[in-house]
């Protein structure tokens, strides 16, 4: 049995399955950050590219179908955790609209749903469990795979560091921010050379970024000088406190969405969580990037509070 669903042993499975996944959603996260700036993924290291062919990639689906190809071997990303992460995404939108929504449910609700629920936590284990196996592939499956990622090597670099990235961090493709750097949204830009240092290079945002260099606001300009040396999200030059920022976000998150039920979840049961997923995956006892358990517990609380102070002001101002 997995260390998460000995978690999960007890609890609401409606609360379970989104706290399990949105920690999952922040391990994802946090495996992209540790890969981007490297180019280094599943063992391989993907050289520095043909630039032209590279910037083809972003309104291209050619990266989707070597996705594709490659997913019969193992893959890091599958669909249907594209699809939880929207999931999730739309639920955490929800939950900015209304930080002290409460969850309620009625008995018939309860009796028909509880049973679905537990259901997809258990689909949620088994493709946990599924992706755990996948690091101990048989040879076999591992040379094919290999000789997969050296035969499409471009497209699906371009994959691994650019697209799914994209979708975990900002929630968005690589082609939309493209188009949306065409249109000179700083926003975008810096995005994307947060992302991807290479899109400097591209002639046709290059050429936006010397527009708002000319025409632009100084301070616009620095942000994107200063872009290629960040990360993709919130800038630290200690990359643990990167991820453990992600990590205490999505803690936040789960603080919140509990605090509407009858049995809400405290700060150490979340960093419980994170720990069984460490346990899971990575074969430690503890999640290494929660070295300060009390810290911890004060951001995730923090955080939250500051979510809903700025949400009541927001309700104010409509």
């Amino acid at each position: 049995m997995l260390a998460v669903e000995k978690w999960a042993q007890g609890k609401n499975p409606v609360i379970a399955f989104f706290a399990i996944n949105l920690a999952l959603v922040a391990r994802m996260q946090c495996e992209a950050l540790r890969h981007i700036k490297d180019r280094n993924i599943l063992g391989h290291y993907f050289p520095l590219p043909d630039l032209p062919s590279w910037f083809a990639l972003y309104p291209s689906r050619k990266p989707l179908f070597a996705y594709k190809r490659l997913i019969s071997h193992s893959s890091d990303f599958n669909d249907q955790q594209i699809n939880i992460m929207a999931e999730i995404r739309k639920f955490q939108k929800a939950l900015k609209k209304n930080q002290n929504m409460v969850i309620k449910y009625s008995t018939q609700e309860i009796e028909t749903s509880l049973a679905e629920w537990r259901d997809m936590c258990s689909k949620t284990f088994v493709e946990m469990q599924d992706e755990i196996d996948k690091k101990r592939m048989h040879p076999e499956m591992e040379s094919n795979f290999k000789a997969t990622l050296v035969k499409d090597e471009l497209t699906l670099g371009f994959y691994f560091l650019v697209y799914a990235p994209c979708l975990l961090l900002y929630g968005t493709s690589p082609s939309t921010l493209y188009q949306k750097g065409l249109n000179r949204e700083v926003d975008a830009i810096e995005k994307l050379l947060k992302l991807d240092p290479l899109i400097l290079h591209d002639p046709a945002i290059g050429y936006q970024i010397q527009s708002i260099r000319l025409k632009g606001k100084a301070n616009d300009y620095a942000r994107l000088l200063t872009a290629v040396s960040k990360n993709p999200t919130v800038s630290y030059k200690d990359m643990r406190k990167e991820r453990k920022n992600i990590k205490t976000d999505h803690g936040a998150s789960i603080y919140a969405l509990t605090r509407g039920t009858k049995n809400p979840l405290q700060t150490p049961q979340i960093r419980s969580l994170y720990d069984a997923i460490a346990k899971d995956f990575e074969e430690t006892m503890q999640d290494t990037d929660i070295t300060s358990p009390e810290g911890f517990d004060k951001t995730v609380k923090t955080k939250a509070a500051a979510r809903q102070k700025m949400n009541q002001k927001l309700e104010k101002q409509k």
